[in-house]
Formats: C-alpha cells, structure tokens, sequence
C-alpha cells in the first residue's frame, strides 16, 4: 500500500502535468501592415488565440522578403508570404512549407492587383508599354511574373520594357509626376489610385494570368514544423475562426480593416474585400509553381505538393 510520501509526490507529479499541459504555446507570427492580414490580429484582438490555447506575439515586417529572412534567423515562428516568393527562398536553401492559406485573388476582375496608367496616357493595353518604364515592387515577385507572364502571352518582348522597383506607398507618386509610365501595384494602392483620379486600370494581372491563385499562405521552417505540431494545429484552427469572422459580415470586416490598418474609412468602403478562403485548390497553387518557373525565378520543376505541410492537406478541395 503506497505511504503518504508517495502519494503526495504522485499527487504533485500529476498537478505539474496538468499545469504544463494548459500553459498556452508561444508564437511569434510574421504579418504585414495590409488590409490581407486584419485576420490575424483579429484573432488576437478576440481572443481566438488565446482560447485555443495560444500565446501571440504578432511581429510586423515592411516586406516579405524582410518576414521570410526573419523566419530563417528564428526570429519568429511563422509567416506569412506570398507564395511565390516563398517557393523561391525555399528553392534556394530556406527549407519553407505552407500550414495553411490565408487570401486567393478573387475569381473575375475588379481584384486588389492592377496595372495602371495615368487617367490622361494615350496608354490603353499592355502592348503599348514598349518601351515604357513600369514601376514594379520587386523584380522577381509573384506580382511581377503575374504581369511579364500576360505580357509573354501576347508577345510584348520584356527587354523592351524598362523595369523599376519601387515600393507600394512610392509608386502613386511617381505615376502622377510622370516618373513612370504605369505601375504594378495591390490594395489599398489600387483603389486609391482609382478614387484620386490619378490612375486608370489596363490590366488587373492576378485575375488575367491565373484567377483565384493564391495570394497569401502561412509558412514556417520544415525543423519548426516537425517539432511544434500541436501549436500549429491551433495556430490553424485560430486563422480558419478569424477567416470565418472576417466574411460573416462585410460591414464588420471592413470596420475591423480600417481599425488595424489606419485608412480611411470611406478608401476601404470602396476596396474590393479581401479574397480570405483557407480552402486550396491545387490547380491555382500549381498554376503559380509553373508561372514563376517559366519566368524562370523557380529554376526547377516543382509539383505544388512539394510546398504544403500535413496540416494544410485538410484544408485541399477534392477536384
């Protein structure tokens, strides 16, 4: 018959698990300052997170590449990029795999990805940007091939377009002063642009090179993945509530928009909501893989699988 010293010493062993098993995981969660990422920090403004068992720290990045360079060093655990830049830092040594989507490009155009010329260019189709100078926010981003690959489609040569990277908030500017003859640019900008009387859309390039193609995904680092499976479960279980409470209500969303992101409330009345959809569609994802390799940013073929955790399988529409 066990003595009291045993038993006490059982009774603490068993209050030490309990207490071990319902102290939150720590997540450090890459995000941008975009309209895209009001989810996450919905979910931790709700408490999502902390309901299933969670402790956030949301740390925010002025660019992907700064978000995936960050996930390489440890500095946080999980991030969100768009896919395309994330197949590429995979290709090339960052060891990168998606748990779970975020945003698609919306089916059929208007869409948050726009070409766009002065209101007043002569400028009417993408052809007429020979020997122009287009603003673009990186050289090898999934926006970038998104648009050289339309341009490939009606064989405009791309060595006659003069290229120029220029961040997001840098273009409008540019383009009003007559800097560039078009730039490449995403939500707000696009609507912005638009309701300035600045800009006017030629081309809305996610919707024409590949509707609905993935446009954001959640990735950590294949080392990270194999040793935090419970926390990437509820970190996927949270960001599927938060996606769910952002398209329950529009009106709610794009309150919840305008709070975290600081726009004007009357510019996110006129965006086109946010494409949030955790469902993956293999065909779209593929049809990014095959678009960045023919652009020659993926130097290898690649199989969309390659790309995608145990985790985010659930999630794959049957086709």
């Amino acid at each position: 018959m066990p003595n009291f010293k045993t038993t006490l010493l059982a009774l603490t062993m068993l209050t030490a698990t309990a207490h071990a098993e319902d102290k939150p995981a720590d997540l450090k969660i890459g995000i941008l300052k975009m309209a895209a990422l009001t989810n996450p920090w919905i979910a931790q403004q709700k408490g999502i997170f902390a309901k299933n068992g969670l402790n956030v720290q949301l740390v925010e990045f002025n660019t992907g590449n700064d978000a995936i360079s960050a996930g390489r060093s440890g500095a946080v655990d999980i991030l969100l990029s768009i896919p395309g830049t994330a197949m590429i830092a995979d290709e090339r040594g960052f060891n990168l795999v998606a748990i779970f989507q975020n945003e698609v490009a919306k089916p059929h155009t208007p869409d948050s990805g726009s070409v766009q010329v002065r209101k007043d260019s002569d400028i009417k189709t993408l052809k007429d940007l020979i020997g122009k100078k287009v603003a673009v926010s990186a050289l090898h981003s999934q926006n970038t091939v998104a648009l050289q690959t339309l341009m490939t489609q009606q064989g405009i040569p791309l060595d006659q377009i003069t290229w120029v990277e220029i961040p997001f908030p840098s273009q409008a500017d540019l383009l009003r002063t007559k800097q560039v003859d078009a730039v490449a640019t995403v939500d707000p900008y696009t609507t912005q642009l638009l309701t300035s009387g600045i800009g006017r859309v030629i081309s809305y390039n996610y919707v024409e090179a590949e509707p609905e193609m993935p446009l954001g995904a959640w990735f950590v680092r294949r080392p990270f993945l194999d040793k935090n499976a419970d926390a990437i479960a509820k970190f996927n279980l949270s960001i599927k509530e938060s996606i769910d409470w952002m398209n329950a209500d529009p009106v709610r969303a794009r309150a919840a928009v305008t709070e975290f992101t600081g726009l004007d409330p009357a510019l996110v009345q006129t965006m086109p909501m946010i494409g949030w959809d955790y469902h993956v569609k293999m065909d779209k994802w593929q049809g990014v893989v095959d678009m960045m390799k023919t652009a020659g940013e993926l130097q290898q073929p690649h199989q969309a699988s390659e790309y995608m955790a145990p985790e985010l399988k659930p999630y794959i529409e049957k086709q």
